[in-house]
């Protein structure tokens, strides 16, 4: 990846790109972001965020290292490799010992072929909730439905007459960082048993009009 850095970004700038190219159109938490940047220009973002209550709680048997979630991967350079370049380097910026679980989602077609190509460890499928709901022939996940002051989907759905269609699978995906001894613990500490790869084609994470987000002097932060 001649010319391409990798170094750590705002939430604001990272947002500015999730929105307007992840296929989900949403942010997400936010605990570190890194960009990969050439010629002083954005050409991708990755975040790191808080993973939900149930992988914090029962992923691991024990636990005394932070657990990341890598929830948001966009690149918009056409540039072979780009996105595991990206995530590769951004792990390296991480501290340790830590791990870090992804998702690929099968409803836009995803398998996880950029974490295959970084060795992360593949630990089957998993379903998050119960039912998507359609509004207007769009199939909405019910916390996109709380977001919008929605408390009950489920009550909302029956008295509204929604449809509800069950949700595909995520595959699950975990990445171990540290010292051999730590990545040892982590290992023979995770609750899900390691699995064979997924097969699928590659697809792109993102889409839409391109982002263009200017380098500063250098401090670290980026503005629009």
């Amino acid at each position: 990846m001649k010319d391409f850095t990798v170094i750590p970004c705002t939430k604001r700038d990272a947002d500015a790109i999730v929105t307007a190219r992840h296929y989900s159109r949403k942010p997400s938490i936010f605990w570190k972001g890194f960009a990969l940047v050439r010629g002083g220009q954005i050409e991708g973002v990755a975040v790191y965020g808080q993973p939900s209550a149930a992988i914090q709680k029962h992923a691991f048997h024990e636990r005394s290292f932070r657990l990341y979630e890598l929830s948001r991967v966009v690149v918009q350079t056409p540039e072979r490799n780009a996105a595991s370049f990206l995530i590769g380097r951004s792990l390296q910026m991480l501290e340790t010992p830590c791990a870090v679980v992804s998702y690929a989602d099968s409803a836009w077609g995803h398998t996880g072929c950029i974490y295959q190509a970084t060795n992360w460890l593949y630990t089957g499928a998993t379903k998050s909730h119960d039912h998507l709901y359609l509004i207007d022939g769009v199939a909405t996940h019910p916390m996109t439905l709380r977001d919008r002051g929605i408390t009950n989907p489920k009550e909302w759905a029956r008295l509204n007459d929604i449809e509800t269609v069950p949700p595909k699978e995520k595959h699950r995906y975990f990445y171990m960082l540290g010292g051999k001894r730590d990545r040892r613990l982590m290992r023979d500490t995770l609750r899900y048993p390691a699995m064979p790869y997924p097969k699928g084609e590659a697809n792109r994470y993102d889409d839409g009009e391109r982002v263009e987000i200017s380098m500063d002097d250098g401090s670290g932060d980026l503005f629009c």
